[in-house]
């Protein structure tokens, strides 16, 4: 019995080498061991006690270290609290770091999920494998005063994670009171949710809406996966509803519209529901939100085990809370707040973001997001989809919404965008103007020019600029158009190493490469308003569906009739405001792509008659322009008042004539007439007139219709072409050049020469 006593002591080597035994009480004999003995279990007990303090050191300092770990966590939030009579701000979090991680997700999976829909998300039993987490939160959960509140407390306490506090607000405050149970459970005395939820200090805010029930592991699901940093910047749940009012669930981890029924907020989130008193938004949480899978079996994992019931209500509101046809306006200036302001006064849909305080419009408050995160606006945009972006920075938010940049200079004269439908507003960008401008080779007009250039308002907009330097021009030109910086988009420069004539100078400026490809053509005498380029925009956005008729936006305002037979006349029937007119702008004006091909093929062709056999005579009746040989403006007038074709003219000038004479007596002689052609210009944009409320001028500046200007143009078209009118315009002017047959005399030296033969235009007849 001593032999095993001793073993267990570990003192079998030291009886081996002696032969004395121990015995209880020790004789005088073993006095000797007793020393022994003693001295050995003070060493043991010392190792003992070092090897006890090593480990409780390295135990408290994991344990430290985890604790620490689980302080730094800190997520980038994406979360965008939407409310769809209030848009608050947006929740702005840091970057966070953990050492655990599914091994497929990177820390920008949920972006990609957003956006890649090859992309798959994560199923629920990948989930369920994921590490408990060392560290468990603080919850506090908030939630209302309803008749399923005794049955929701129990859901709640029935949790494998249970939250450290249960706050009831509400106004039943006999239910609230008789359901505290003095530890966990109490009543706040608050009738408002988002009040109580901003006094929360702990780690997590989990609110809860009315009848909903969550499966026991439901909390403990959203903190396991929530710690990740691939989902921890995101609002997570398992019941969610889209755009369509469906409700939905999923088996694989999705980015959705909105989570419902219940939402686990971060306390770095809470700060952001102070100002918001809807309990819409709890309800409906706009959120860039991930639904997480759950199994239809097992509804331990569900945030809501009374799903059926609760469905039904939550698409009943859905469609009422989002914002359609809205314009989003992102604001980092109080110019760029007014122009939010003046949307709201027109009673247009909108979301504002911005990253400063935005002070309410007059007209009430503006839904409202706030960070200053492109990343975060980028979400925004995924998350409401509106029509047209508006913003006073640069942004490069990859996706096909409309986006305008204004500038701050811009945005002062940017009022008129409120006048603008928002479906018209959308197709800012589906178009575009590139400047044509013939440079001839006067210093003084091309400086004057340039200076008016550089202060127009151009909208962010990216605007191709080429100069078209005639062969006359010198060093000193070639000079300024090199250096001169155009930093609205590319600038182009051109010479001509020959003379030619002014028709081909202007209409081989510019071809269009395709139906959205607009020009404004100008020359150097003119003098341009600092709004030439909006106002051309303006109209063009405005009435470029409106008739087929329309062929162009003129930025001068005329003073003369010039096409009549007996002379230049004063324009004295021209309308006070805008007008529609069946004259082409020559000092400076916007064109049409369609027209302007049909110009095209229009001029070639009688061109190519003139220098041939002459065998098609155009004139418009009494007009001066008939006399114009070499002049482009010849031919469009007859294209126009044959089709008819009318150009928009401004109720003001944007671009006003500096006519140079040379001499001293040609200038003093013909002041008052020169006068006519230098015009006040355009200092503020006035609204554009609905399209039926514009007057017509007919071809000899008098008021008419279109129905006679169609009539007019028929009866012409009868006398020179032998094609019938083309029932639609469809841009093509072959019916309007085919020449009757006649006998056509050819000279010939001797009578056996051949003969060249003579186009002919194949006509089939259906009788």
């Amino acid at each position: 019995m001593e032999d095993i006593d001793l073993e267990r002591i570990g003192t079998r080597p030291r009886r081996k080498q002696s032969k004395q035994y121990s015995f209880y009480p020790p004789s005088s004999e073993s006095k000797s061991d007793k020393g022994h003995v003693k001295q050995l279990f003070q060493t043991r007990f010392f190792l003992l006690f070092a090897c006890c303090i090593s480990i409780l050191f390295l135990f408290l300092n994991y344990h430290s270290s985890i604790i620490t770990a689980h302080e730094s966590l800190h997520f980038n939030d994406s979360s965008q609290y939407t409310d769809y009579t209030l848009l608050e701000q947006l929740l702005i979090g840091d970057s966070s770091s953990s050492s655990a991680t599914l091994p497929h997700i990177q820390s920008s999976f949920i972006q990609q999920l957003a956006r890649d829909t090859t992309i798959q998300g994560n199923t629920l039993d990948e989930l369920r494998r994921l590490p408990r987490a060392a560290f468990i939160p603080s919850v506090t959960v908030i939630i209302q005063t309803h008749a399923l509140l005794p049955q929701q407390i129990q859901a709640v306490l029935s949790q494998t994670v249970v939250p450290d506090l249960i706050w009831i607000v509400g106004d039943n405050a006999q239910q609230a009171q008789s359901l505290q149970d003095g530890k966990r459970v109490r009543w706040v005395e608050q009738s408002d949710v988002a009040k109580a939820v901003s006094e929360v200090q702990t780690d997590y805010a989990w609110v809860l809406d009315v009848e909903v029930l969550p499966g026991k592991r439901y909390l403990e699901y959203l903190l396991r996966v929530g710690s990740m940093p691939a989902y921890g910047s995101s609002l997570l749940g398992t019941e969610a509803v889209q755009e369509d009012s469906e409700c939905i669930w999923t088996d694989k981890s999705r980015v959705v519209k909105e989570i419902r029924d219940s939402w686990l907020l971060k306390k770095s989130w809470i700060k952001y529901w102070q100002k918001e008193t809807s309990r819409s938004l709890y309800e409906h949480a706009g959120i860039l939100s991930v639904l997480l899978p759950s199994d239809e079996g097992d509804q331990s994992y569900w945030g809501n085990t009374k799903r059926k019931t609760s469905c039904t209500k939550a698409a009943a509101g859905w469609k009422t809370r989002i914002p359609e046809n809205a314009i989003l306006i992102y604001v980092h200036t109080k110019e760029m707040q007014k122009v939010a302001c003046d949307f709201m006064k027109k009673g247009q849909e909108m979301v504002v973001v911005s990253e400063k305080k935005f002070e309410q419009c007059s007209t009430g408050p503006a839904p409202l997001f706030k960070t200053s995160n492109t990343e975060d606006v980028i979400r925004i945009v995924d998350l409401m989809q509106p029509k047209v972006i508006l913003s006073d920075t640069k942004m490069d938010l990859l996706n096909n919404i409309p986006f305008i940049h204004l500038t701050k200079r811009d945005i002062s004269h940017a009022s008129w965008f409120t006048d603008l439908p928002i479906d018209l507003l959308a197709e800012w960008n589906s178009i575009s103007i590139k400047v044509m401008v013939n440079v001839d080779k006067k210093h003084n007009n091309f400086e004057r020019f340039l200076a008016s250039l550089d202060k127009a308002y151009f909208m962010g907009d990216s605007v191709d600029l080429t100069l078209l330097m005639d062969y006359t021009t010198d060093h000193t030109i070639h000079q300024m158009a090199s250096h001169y910086h155009w930093t609205h988009g590319h600038k182009y420069l051109r010479h001509r190493i020959a003379v030619a004539p002014k028709m081909a100078r202007f209409a081989e400026a510019w071809y269009p490469s395709s139906n959205d490809e607009y020009a404004i053509m100008l020359d150097t005498e003119l003098e341009l308003s600092p709004h030439f380029y909006s106002w051309a925009k303006y109209a063009t956005l405005s009435y470029r569906r409106s008739s087929k008729h329309l062929f162009g936006i003129s930025l001068y305002r005329p003073e003369l009739i010039e096409t009549d037979p007996s002379g230049r006349r004063l324009f004295n029937e021209r309308p006070k405001g805008s007008f529609l007119m069946q004259w082409p702008s020559h000092s400076g004006a916007l064109f049409f792509p369609e027209h302007w091909r049909e110009f095209h093929d229009y001029a070639t062709t009688r061109l190519a008659d003139r220098e041939g056999f002459r065998l098609q005579e155009i004139n418009v009746p009494e007009s001066r322009s008939n006399e114009w040989k070499l002049s482009w403006r010849r031919y469009f007038e007859e294209l126009a008042y044959l089709r008819p074709y009318v150009m928009f003219y401004p109720p003001v000038s944007l671009s006003t004539r500096h006519v140079e004479l040379r001499k001293k007596a040609q200038k003093e002689k013909y002041k008052d007439a020169l006068s006519l052609y230098h015009v006040p210009l355009m200092k503020q944009m006035p609204s554009m007139p609905a399209w039926e409320d514009l007057p017509m001028i007919d071809f000899y500046g008098q008021p008419t219709t279109m129905e006679i200007m169609k009539s007019r143009g028929a009866e012409l078209q009868d006398s020179i072409s032998s094609c019938l009118p083309n029932p639609e315009i469809d841009f093509d002017p072959s019916d309007l050049l085919c020449p009757f047959s006649r006998i056509v005399s050819v000279t010939v030296e001797n009578e056996n020469d051949p003969v060249e033969e003579l186009p002919v235009k194949q006509v089939n007849v259906y009788v």
